[in-house]
C-alpha cells in the first residue's frame, strides 16, 4: 500500500476531567480476591461445571458455536486464568477479551474489569508489548487519547515489528488531531502488514482528507483481507455503508449494511445503518423498527438518541423523551466506568436544545486537549447554538481544514457562515452538503433544503 491515509472509526468523546491518567494498581492480595470473585460471578455455570467435572464432556466439534466471538474469548481466557490466577499474560488475555466483549455489548463495566487485570499485569511485566498494547486499547476504548498516545508510543518502541502497536498509536494520533504523524504511522503499519487493520486506518485518513473514493477503495481491500464471518469484517461493511451514505448512494449503502448482517446475524451496527437508509427514504416506521432492533442488542447513546429523534419526528413525544432520558443515564454509566463522553453529549445538547453553556464548556476543554476536526465541529456548533457566531466561524473553518466531504460538517459550516454574515460561503457549503446527500440527517435535512430554497428564490438546484 503506497498511500498513507484511516483509523478505526472511534466515537468522539470528552469529559470534565483532564485525560492521561495512569492505570490504578492493586495490591496482590486485593487483586487475587478480585480475580477469583469476578471469575466466579462472570463465568457461566455451564463453564464452571465443565471445569470441575472429572469426566470428559461429550464432543460438540461438529456443532457450530453460537456464542459471539467476544464471549468465546472471555470464557476461554477465564478458564486459563482459573488455572493460573497470578500469571500476568493470562490476565492480559482476559483484559483483551473483555474489551472485545464490551465492543459486542456496549457494556462499559467490562472496561473496569479490564482495567484491574491490565493494571496487575503491568505491575508484573511492565515492558511486555502485549500488556502495553492492551493498556493502549483500553485507553482508546475509554476515549482517553492522551494516555493512549503514551501507551502506543511505548508499545511501538518495545515491539517495532508488531502492527497492533502501530494501530494504538495511529488511532490516538488521529483523535488528537495529529494528522501528519498519523499518516506516517499508518504507512508504517501497512508496510509491516497490509491487512484489514491497516487498510481501515488508511480508509479513515483518506475520508478525513476528503478522498471518499479512495476511502472506499481502501475499505474494500480491508473487507477482502478479513475473515468471511468475522466481526471486524462486518464492522468494515458498516463503515463502507457509511461512506456510501455520505455520498448519497443509498442503494450501495444498503447493500453494505446487509452484508454485515449476513456475516453476523442481528449485527447492531448493520441494523442501525439500515435504519439511516430507511429514514433517508422517508420510511420512518421501518427505520424505528431497525433502530429498536439495534438498541435491544447494543444500547449505544448514538443509536438511542437516533431512535428518540425518530419518535419525535413521528409525534411520539413520550417515547422520544424516554429515549433522550436514557441517553443521559447511559452517559452516567459510561463516566462511572472511566469513559470520556462529554464531547459527544455536547453535540447532543446542541442538537436538542440542552444545556448549551455546559456544551460549550466541555467542547472547549476537549478542543484544548485534542484539536481534531470533529471536536472543532462540535465546538463550533455548540458556540453557534449558544449565540457566539464569530467563535463558531473560526472553529468551523478549523473543522474543514483537511477538506472533509462529510455532509454534516459542511451543513454545520454553511449554517454558521450564514449566521456570521458570509452568504456566499454559506451558499457554497450548503449546496455542497445537499449535492452529496440531501437526506444526510433526519434532524437537519429539511432545514438544509429550506435554507437553499430561500436563497434561490423557491427552488433548490
Amino acid at each position: 500500500m503506497t498511500h498513507p491515509h484511516h483509523a478505526s472509526a472511534l466515537a468522539i468523546a470528552g469529559g470534565h476531567r483532564l485525560p492521561g491518567g495512569r492505570l490504578r494498581f492493586l495490591s496482590r492480595k486485593a487483586f487475587l480476591f478480585y480475580v477469583l470473585a469476578s471469575l466466579i460471578l462472570a463465568v457461566p455455570m455451564a463453564t464452571m461445571s465443565s471445569l470441575l467435572r472429572s469426566e470428559p464432556a461429550p464432543s460438540v466439534a461438529s456443532l457450530p458455536d453460537p456464542r459471539p466471538q467476544g464471549q468465546r474469548a472471555v470464557e476461554d481466557a477465564q478458564a486459563r486464568l482459573l488455572r493460573a490466577p497470578t500469571e500476568p499474560r493470562a490476565m492480559t488475555q482476559l483484559a483483551s477479551a473483555y474489551l472485545q466483549r464490551a465492543r459486542e455489548t456496549g457494556d462499559p463495566t467490562y472496561y473496569t474489569r479490564a482495567d484491574a487485570l491490565v493494571s496487575a499485569a503491568y505491575r508484573e511485566i511492565p515492558a511486555d508489548v502485549e500488556v502495553l498494547i492492551t493498556a493502549g486499547s483500553l485507553a482508546l476504548s475509554r476515549h482517553d487519547f492522551v494516555a493512549a498516545l503514551d501507551w502506543g508510543t511505548r508499545a511501538v518502541a518495545r515491539g517495532p515489528s508488531r502492527p497492533a502497536a502501530y494501530g494504538v498509536l495511529v488511532d490516538a494520533q488521529i483523535e488528537l488531531g495529529r494528522y501528519d504523524e498519523a499518516i506516517a504511522t499508518a504507512q508504517d503499519m501497512a508496510d509491516l502488514r497490509p491487512d484489514l487493520a491497516s487498510y481501515t486506518r488508511i480508509s479513515y485518513l483518506r475520508e478525513l482528507h476528503g478522498d471518499v473514493s479512495g476511502a472506499i477503495e481502501a475499505m474494500r481491500l480491508a473487507i477482502q483481507a478479513g475473515p468471511l464471518t468475522g466481526e471486524a469484517t462486518a464492522w468494515c461493511d458498516v463503515q463502507m455503508g457509511n461512506l456510501y451514505f455520505a455520498m448519497g448512494d443509498l442503494e450501495s449503502a444498503e447493500r453494505a449494511y446487509r452484508r454485515s448482517l449476513k456475516r453476523i446475524d442481528g449485527y447492531s451496527h448493520g441494523s442501525a445503518g439500515l435504519a439511516r437508509v430507511q429514514a433517508a427514504r422517508g420510511d420512518l416506521d421501518s427505520a424505528a423498527i431497525l433502530y429498536e432492533r439495534a438498541v435491544a442488542r447494543l444500547p449505544l447513546p448514538e443509536y438511542v438518541g437516533a431512535l428518540g429523534d425518530l419518535h419525535a419526528r413521528r409525534g411520539e413525544v413520550g417515547a422520544a423523551e424516554r429515549a433522550y432520558a436514557l441517553v443521559e443515564v447511559e452517559r452516567r454509566l459510561f463516566i462511572a466506568n472511566g469513559v470520556r463522553v462529554d464531547a459527544d453529549l455536547a453535540l447532543f445538547d446542541a442538537d436538542h436544545g440542552g444545556d448549551l453553556a455546559r456544551a460549550v464548556e466541555v467542547a472547549r476543554a476537549e478542543y484544548a486537549i485534542r484539536p481534531s476536526v470533529h471536536i472543532a465541529d462540535i465546538l463550533a456548533w455548540a458556540e453557534l447554538q449558544s449565540g457566539d457566531a464569530p467563535s463558531a466561524l473560526r472553529h468551523s473553518g478549523d473543522a474543514l481544514r483537511l477538506g472533509s466531504q462529510d455532509p454534516l460538517l459542511l451543513y454545520h459550516a454553511g449554517v454558521i457562515a450564514q449566521a456570521a454574515g458570509e452568504p456566499a460561503r454559506a451558499r457554497k457549503l450548503l449546496q455542497r452538503a445537499y449535492d452529496l446527500n440531501p437526506q444526510f440527517s433526519l434532524l437537519w435535512a429539511d432545514d438544509l433544503a429550506r435554507r437553499l430554497t430561500e436563497r434561490s428564490g423557491g427552488r433548490v438546484r
